[in-house]
């Protein structure tokens, strides 16, 4: 499996709604044709007006190969193009173990129960999914969930990112991305204030689903050589 993350700032804030929506079904086509696609999510950051944050989880190496050679993915580039772009970083991880984020008991777990080895250095994406059952409540919640996010990002050592985001294809759905520098800085997450904050948030609301899972990557680097050539393949090993 691998991942990408990226965040791209737009040049103008106030071009994100239009950006957002002329990518909805430049994402759906994405989700819905394209083989080895697990999730595919360009999604408008509720903490930070200017950004726009990407989440990618892909089989393997052949199907994500096949996306940066498929119309969808020259479609999505040239509308962000076109939109105008101040920066944007994109990075790809390598997982090397996946399981839920909670065990049987509903306990978050930083460490990696079903794998054979835990490789504590490792970085680890945490990614999921929050369905609520009423839609109407999406906005609120998030609106409401800045606070506690910019403190997690700001004050907790160890987050490269730490995002819930409205799915832009999917009224009902918010997104989660998290990236931490290892199993430390994750189990730490799992005992600070932000977090319990954010759990009580979500369970503030009338009803939901979620699904949760943790990544361990033992590789990461840019999505682009030195060419500015989309590469699949881990060419920095």
């Amino acid at each position: 499996m691998i991942i990408i993350t990226a965040t791209f700032v737009l040049a103008d804030p106030t071009t994100r709604p239009e950006a957002i929506t002329k990518a909805i079904p430049l994402q759906q086509a994405t989700r819905d044709d394209e083989p080895g696609c697990e999730s595919y999510v360009f999604s408008p950051d509720p903490a930070t007006e200017e950004k726009v944050v990407v989440f990618e989880l892909w089989d393997d190496r052949d199907s994500l190969h096949a996306h940066f050679d498929h119309q969808n993915y020259f479609n999505m580039g040239s509308m962000f193009g076109q939109v105008g772009l101040a920066s944007a970083e994109s990075r790809k991880w390598r997982v090397t173990a996946c399981e839920p984020v909670y065990d049987e008991t509903k306990n978050a777990r930083a460490d990696f129960a079903t794998s054979p080895s835990q490789a504590p250095d490792d970085p680890i994406v945490v990614a999921g999914y929050i369905d609520l059952h009423d839609p109407s409540e999406r906005d609120d919640l998030l609106s409401e969930s800045i606070p506690f996010q910019l403190a997690t990002r700001n004050d907790e050592p160890g987050c490269q990112m730490y995002v819930f985001s409205p799915d832009p294809c999917r009224s009902e759905r918010v997104e989660v991305v998290e990236i931490w520098d290892d199993m430390a800085s994750l189990e730490a997450h799992f005992s600070h204030e932000n977090y319990f904050n954010m759990g009580g948030l979500i369970r503030s609301t009338s009803g939901r689903e979620s699904n949760h899972r943790k990544f361990r990557c033992d590789v990461n680097e840019p999505v682009y050589d030195n060419d500015r050539r989309a590469r699949a393949d881990f060419f920095t090993i």
